[in-house]
């Protein structure tokens, strides 16, 4: 005698009615889930590319800004290119982790930079918050991340 599981949108037992609507939720949330965290992803990249593209570009604005935080013009194109690297290692699937830990190392110096600068709360607020998207992010996108955050393994 063998015994079926029932699949994703099967409902069980005898208060099948009441139980019908979550299930539907659940599948549309797992679905729903990548596909977010890959929007969030999206927009979290275009953004710092963007700022990096300015790094490697070596443009008036961002040596400006380092010099504001006391780092001498020639750190802009190294950070430029180690910012580049680590979003590009971000978006690829297979190396997004490594890429979410150079990038919040990234974003950290930030802090500490807008720290030092004697900056306001918003400011220094705001690289933590895209630390926190971009975990929020990856764990949307990646059904091992999940497992391993929800498992503890």
């Amino acid at each position: 005698m063998t015994i079926d599981a029932p699949g994703p949108t099967e409902v069980v037992g005898p208060a099948a009615g009441r139980n019908a609507e979550p299930i539907r939720w659940r599948t549309l949330a797992e679905r729903a889930a990548p596909v977010l965290g890959w929007i969030i992803t999206l927009a979290i990249a275009v953004n710092l590319g963007q700022g990096a593209l300015g790094q490697l570009a070596e443009s008036e604005r961002s040596v400006g800004m380092f010099e504001a935080i006391g780092y001498p013009a020639s750190a802009v194109l190294l950070i430029g290119v180690l910012q580049a690297v680590a979003v590009v290692l971000y978006v690829v699937p297979w190396t997004a982790f490594l890429g979410a830990l150079l990038l919040t190392a990234y974003l950290g110096g930030a802090v500490a930079a807008h720290i030092r600068m004697e900056d306001t709360v918003a400011h220094v607020l705001t690289p933590v918050l895209y630390a926190v998207a971009l975990w929020a992010a990856l764990f949307l996108r990646s059904e091992r991340i999940r497992w391993a955050v929800l498992t503890g393994r």
